[in-house]
């Protein structure tokens, strides 16, 4: 990706002129750039990124006043490349070294954010992204040979995307839990800012799913960041029980083909 920014002529008219920095941060597949005041997302159209630029405005434009996200600015297509300008939330992400000093604080905002976002209600959600969907998915990016197998978990380190997808076919859960989901729940996709969660971010696989989805890359992100004995802790504060631990592996398995 280009570490310059240029922008379509559409969205310089409605963003402000501005020193744009390249993040080079993050595994969302876009080029990121940040000013003060915004962020633009741009990637390439077509090849396999986790989706589209289109997807994740057209879940921006729906969770909008559902759940603090960031305002959708503009989105545009220009050559071979989406463009997508949203407003800029103030605050660190919660994988922020400063954020990670008050753990405690930090287990309970996830848990808060977490309920409001799985308790929206599920007939109003358009957006399917069910077992059937993300298995159908999973199964053309193993078949078009783009997991990155040297990216799995340290548990799956050597197996293969096809072995892989072959036990998620193999113990797939018998029934779901359907409820409006992040998608990537994981510590850098949620913006904290004093006392609160003020923002969602990178919610191009936001839908309907079962929420072990978000919870097991939650559990996951902060046994990482702040070890296991916190990551409980968050599914205590979510409440223990709506949780199910096998499903908990079961969709970080899921998690490694995308």
């Amino acid at each position: 990706m280009n570490e310059t920014l240029t922008l379509p002529v559409p969205l310089r008219r409605v963003l402000p002129a501005a020193r744009w920095e390249h993040v080079t941060v993050g595994e969302s597949g876009a080029g990121v750039w940040k000013s003060g005041r915004h962020v633009v997302k741009v990637q390439a159209r077509g090849g396999w990124p986790a989706g589209t630029l289109q997807q994740e405005r057209e879940r921006l434009r729906w969770l909008w006043g559902r759940v603090p996200v960031p305002r959708m600015m503009g989105y545009e297509i220009e050559g071979n490349h989406e463009y997508l300008a949203m407003t800029r939330i103030p605050g660190l992400d919660a994988s922020h070294p400063d954020v990670l000093l008050h753990p405690q604080r930090l287990v309970s905002l996830l848990a808060r954010a977490l309920r409001e976002l799985h308790a929206l209600p599920v007939r109003e959600c358009p957006f399917n992204m069910s077992l059937p969907v993300m298995l159908a998915r999973a199964r053309e990016r193993v078949a078009a040979g783009v997991v990155d197998e040297t990216d799995f978990d340290e548990e799956r380190r050597g197996r293969t995307a096809v072995g892989v997808f072959n036990e998620l076919v193999r113990t797939r859960p018998e029934t779901e839990d359907l409820v409006v989901t992040h998608g990537d729940a994981c510590l850098p996709n949620f913006i904290v800012n004093g006392e609160y969660i003020d923002g969602l971010i990178d919610v191009g696989r936001a839908g309907l799913a079962d929420r072990h989805a978000d919870l097991a890359l939650t559990h996951r992100s902060l046994t990482r960041n702040l070890g296991a004995e916190y990551a409980e802790q968050f599914l205590d504060l979510y409440g223990r029980e709506s949780i199910d631990l096998q499903k908990l592996d079961y969709y970080r398995l899921l998690d490694e083909l995308f």
